[in-house]
């Protein structure tokens, strides 16, 4: 019996162009009500990026952002991560010593980056974030820090993530989201770790879980659910984990998968 369905988004909910269809979406998400089953938002991407999304029903949503180190229920902080000072200061000093990488600091009120980034990056960042501050200097005073987002040439994504794994082990982990992307998140709080958080607290079976993703930082909420779809985008990796490959992003697979399910 299905419970509860989560989606990632880039690459997986979205089309190329960010889009989806909020017509068909409304429908099935009227079936899904009918029927008592949750819907979860499980991103690596802002929180209040995610909820502009879904203007109309954010506030009776749940959400696994920010790659799992934030959790929030029906406008309700489930859980969130926080790097302590001294770790944030030594990532960051790390960071700057990596060519052709470009970062951005993740809090739980905003996104910061540094007004040195390329135009192209800083200008990009709309497509992920809804606050967000440019800084010639970082100060964070007030906030919590909890992730790192990277983007590094494709062709140094493994190195790079496992020379960040090797240096900050305990402290941060690298996970690929695809296309030179890296998320560095606090170990453990993946998205399946925000899942569980949710899971536990509606009393519902893994069992009863249904996922859809494309990239490798949903691996582990395919391992934890009941069923998986993998995107047709998706990696080979990320294909082979999953319980079934449907079509792609493009195709809004996601929504026609849905609406078989939910007839």
């Amino acid at each position: 019996m299905i419970r509860a369905i989560a989606t990632d988004i880039d690459g997986t909910f979205l089309t190329t162009d960010r889009h989806y269809d909020q017509q068909l979406f409304k429908q099935l998400y009227r079936r899904m009500a009918q029927q008592g089953i949750r819907f979860i938002v499980a991103s690596g991407d802002q929180y209040y990026f995610l909820r502009s999304l879904f203007p109309d029903i954010a506030d009776d949503l749940a959400f696994v952002a920010e790659n799992g180190v934030l959790t929030v229920d029906r406008n309700q902080e489930i859980t969130c991560g926080q790097l302590n000072t001294a770790d944030v200061t030594r990532i960051i000093a790390y960071l700057e010593t990596l060519p052709q990488t470009n970062y951005i600091v993740c809090g739980r009120q905003y996104a910061y980056v540094k007004d040195t980034m390329p135009d192209y990056f800083i200008q990009n960042m709309d497509k992920f974030y809804t606050r967000t501050k440019v800084v010639p200097e970082f100060d964070f005073t007030g906030d919590k820090i909890f992730k790192f987002a990277l983007t590094v040439p494709a062709e140094r994504m493994r190195a790079i993530s496992h020379n960040i794994n090797t240096k900050f082990a305990g402290i941060i982990r690298a996970t690929a989201s695809g296309n030179g992307a890296i998320d560095l998140i606090i170990p453990h709080m993946d998205k399946s770790y925000g899942l569980k958080k949710l899971l536990n607290r509606w009393q519902v079976d893994p069992a009863d879980l249904v996922v859809f993703g494309d990239g490798e930082n949903d691996l582990e909420m395919f391992e934890l659910a009941g069923t998986s779809y993998a995107m047709g985008n998706a990696p080979a990796n990320v294909k082979a984990a999953a319980s079934q490959t449907i079509g792609t992003n493009d195709d809004q697979a996601v929504l026609q998968q849905l609406a078989k399910m939910l007839k």
